[in-house]
């Protein structure tokens, strides 16, 4: 009995053009980023700044494997913009490829079907633009998060013990990728429970083989966060916005984060799908599937996506949240694009050629048209109209003015994290602090090098406009360092306007206050 053809088709029918398509974007979006960058991205600050030695933990609010990522890549390379960004797109790449085979896998074989679902995850403003542009650990939990569900996958298809291990070291990998994967892996289980199929590999006994990698890997960081000031609790209370003091404003407003933001976010490949899928199930009788045994996974998915929504919002509603940040919910929008064209197959559903062709264009389309925006708003509109202008900060003409100013090395006392995490690119051997997180210190002790003090960029303002109070920044410094600043200390600053790189009409503060002769422990 002939198979009869999936849903998608156009290009992504082509096994060489869906895998050239997916190469081409991924190396446009890296050679942007690369190319046009000369300071890191947001969340990069934070993991540079982390990069100085290997620790259980970090930050009381992320989990370190991201930081573990980075720390390895220094070890190799040194502090690098470059293996910054390529450690991210690795990243990217890796979820991309764990989403697509997962996919194939529960379309049978279908590589067009999966491709589809790939590219109409990548044909969105919230991956294709935002998830190109922003996150670290937020990335991480998408990939793992993907891994999690191909080792799923795998093992519905043949339960043994080699594959319950293999699920059970992709949940500690997303467990030690993001906090709040919890609340995911427990709506994947849901999803899992939903199907016969599925729910029986759950209740096998040998579901135990998976429990032995976390339990091998977990402790350490457990034991550390354990002894951190920050519950998860009020971790979760720091991602949500509050202000709104009675139900009738609260829930709507959650509704519209938790659940009418996501399928907004996922509209240009949700409607493509619907309007070339939708009326054939209005007109036609579904045939019988060619294995009625086999797993229902739009099922699955679907009800993961539900899941995750009202378990969001349970937990969100009793913090007292009002608000959701937006990339929260990206991994329940994650396999959107993937539920409608399972579902399609499941239903045995027959496209007409044309409908076909014209999903497969559609959604590559998408994924073009999102890959070709970022790179004209990398071009052009960024240099005009960005606010902190993170990938445009002039890190090289920043540690020319220190070195000018006979910084050599030592120790870097950051305010905000744009000036400081940029210089250890410049300055690998230096040590570095930040005001921004007191509490935490390298591993490293300090040297006997000079201490370099940066102000952050409203700091730098301030002091030429005469309104900079440099009391807190003293008082701060005192408790960080161990010892209290020369009362001349702000006297021997230092401010520069630098140009940022390809808008150098646009220029940024860059103030520094250089100790040679160390302070405390900073030296």
């Amino acid at each position: 009995m002939t198979t009869p053809p999936g849903p998608v088709g156009g290009p992504l029918a082509r096994a060489p053009v869906r895998w050239g398509l997916g190469l081409a974007l991924l190396l446009l979006h890296v050679a942007l980023t690369v190319g046009l960058s000369t300071g890191l991205a947001r969340d990069e600050l934070e993991s540079m700044l982390f990069a100085q030695g290997w620790a259980w933990g970090y930050d009381p609010e992320q989990p370190p494997l991201y930081n573990w990522l980075q720390m390895a890549l220094v070890e190799i390379t040194g502090p690098s913009l470059a293996g910054s960004i390529l450690l991210r797109w690795a990243v990217i790449a890796g979820g991309v490829l764990a989403l697509y085979d997962a996919v194939r896998r529960m379309a049978r074989g279908d590589g067009a079907l999966a491709a589809g679902a790939v590219t109409g995850m990548a044909g969105t403003a919230l991956f294709g633009f935002e998830g190109a542009r922003h996150f670290t650990h937020t990335t991480l939990l998408l990939t793992t998060l993907a891994l999690l569900l191909w080792a799923m996958v795998r093992v519905v298809e043949r339960p043994t013990a080699p594959r319950y291990l293999l699920l059970g070291a992709t949940l500690a990998a997303a467990l030690l990728a993001k906090y709040t994967v919890a609340v995911f892996a427990l709506a994947l289980l849901a999803g899992a429970l939903a199907d016969p199929a599925t729910r029986a590999r759950v209740l096998d006994r040998r579901l135990l083989w998976a429990g032995v990698v976390p339990l091998l890997v977990l402790p350490g960081h457990l034991l550390w966060r354990i002894g951190q000031d920050m519950s998860l609790a009020d971790r979760v209370a720091t991602i949500t916005d509050r202000g709104a003091e009675t139900w009738t404003t609260t829930v709507p407003s959650l509704l519209r984060t938790v659940v009418a933001d996501p399928l907004a976010a996922m509209a240009p490949p949700l409607l493509l799908l619907a309007l070339l899928v939708l009326p054939l199930r209005l007109r036609q009788a579904p045939s019988p599937s060619p294995s009625p045994a086999a797993p229902r996974w739009d099922r699955v998915l679907l009800v993961y996506v539900g899941a995750a929504m009202a378990l969001t919002f349970a937990i969100v509603l009793a913090v007292g949240g009002e608000r959701l940040r937006y990339h929260y919910m990206m991994p329940a929008a994650l396999v959107m694009p993937a539920i409608p064209l399972l579902w399609a197959q499941a239903r045995g559903l027959r496209l007409a050629p044309w409908r076909r062709s014209a999903l497969g264009w559609g959604l590559a389309g998408l994924a073009v048209l999102f890959a070709v925006g970022g790179a004209i708003d990398r071009v052009w509109i960024e240099p005009a109209r960005c606010d902190r202008c993170l990938p445009l900060l002039p890190t090289e003409r920043a540690a020319a003015a220190v070195r000018t100013a006979g910084f050599r090395d030592g120790t870097i006392v950051a305010a905000t994290l744009d000036w400081g995490a940029n210089l250890r690119l410049a300055f690998p051997e230096a040590r570095m602090v930040a005001r921004h997180y007191p509490d935490w210190t390298p591993p490293r002790a300090p040297g006997e090098g000079a201490c370099l003090i940066l102000l952050s960029r409203r700091e730098a303002a301030a002091v030429r406009s005469g309104l900079l109070d440099p009391a807190p920044i003293a008082a701060t410094l005192a408790a960080m360092l161990d010892a209290a600043p020369p009362d001349d200390w702000l006297a021997r600053l230092s401010v520069h306007d630098l140009p940022l790189s390809r808008a150098p009409e646009r220029t940024v503060p860059f103030g520094f206050v250089l100790l040679p002769e160390g302070l405390g422990t900073c030296r």
